[in-house]
């Protein structure tokens, strides 16, 4: 069990540096898979936990390699993602597995054909930030929605923030995966902590050494294993989002979201 998380912590290290998402996508039908008594808001929980340190390590990576954010910016996607993971997480608690599940699949369908029409501007380009009111309101808009996705469904906000940093800030996409992993990273974080400080699951939904680091709605065994494999990987999809064109890895992430999402439906109506 730890092994295949570990492995899927790797694919997650990849695609969360690569596309700009948290690695949510993977992780949470991963674990409705293998934990079929899990609990969906502690797939969502320990979901947050693992996007919380592979965002902050993702920014580490990009900043070494160049790409250095800028403050203010982060700053405002930061507050604005808070507020949004704040409001979703406390409402996911009240919601049942599959009413979850559910939302998670459909959140992905409209978020995978919206990219598929994106017109990304090259990798390379600079970006000039946000410089007027307007900017600012649009950056609180796009930050707290991919907030509210994040905390409701524990797909970390990524696959929400790429299509609206480049359609309604006008990112270029070279500079989409940097802001992104910066917004998940604190947006996660504060998720994380509200997942851990509510009731635990009544019944033990794993065994052994993973099932005795459950706190909360977050299992950081689990998260650990997931990160573990991220850890060796996510420099690999840093060093590959320089090198692919926008207009392939925008068609390669619509796909995944298009399969997951499928993927998740048949299991949960079937």
């Amino acid at each position: 069990m730890a092994l295949i998380l570990v492995i899927t912590g790797l694919f997650v290290g990849v695609l969360s540096s690569f596309f700009g998402v948290g690695g949510g996508i993977l992780i949470v039908p991963t674990l409705y898979t293998l934990f079929s008594k899990i609990p969906a808001q502690s797939v969502i929980g320990t979901s947050l936990a693992v996007i919380f340190v592979n965002s902050f390590i993702n920014v580490f990576n990009f900043i070494k390699a160049g790409k250095k954010p800028q403050l203010k910016v982060c700053l405002l996607l930061s507050a604005s993602m808070v507020a949004g993971v704040l409001l979703s997480s406390r409402l996911a608690i009240g919601l049942s597995d599959k009413s979850i599940k559910l939302i998670f699949a459909a959140t992905l369908v409209p978020i995978a054909l919206r990219t598929l029409l994106l017109k990304a501007k090259a990798g390379q380009e600079e970006w000039g930030g946000i410089g007027t009111t307007k900017d600012i309101l649009k950056t609180i808009f796009a930050s707290a929605f991919g907030g509210i996705i994040s905390g409701l469904t524990g797909l970390g906000g990524g696959a929400v923030l790429v299509p609206l940093f480049i359609t309604v800030l006008h990112m270029p996409y070279g500079w989409v995966p940097v802001y992104s992993n910066v917004a998940m990273g604190v947006g996660t974080c504060i998720g994380m902590i509200s997942y851990m400080f509510t009731k635990s699951p009544i019944e033990p939904f794993t065994e052994g050494w993973i099932a005795s680091m459950q706190f909360g709605h977050v299992n950081f065994g689990i998260a650990l294993c997931i990160f573990g494999g991220a850890t060796l990987s996510s420099k690999l999809g840093v060093k590959w989002s320089q090198k692919v064109s926008p207009e392939v890895a925008k068609r390669l992430f619509a796909s995944l979201l298009i399969i997951v999402s499928a993927r998740i439906f048949l299991k949960t109506l079937l």
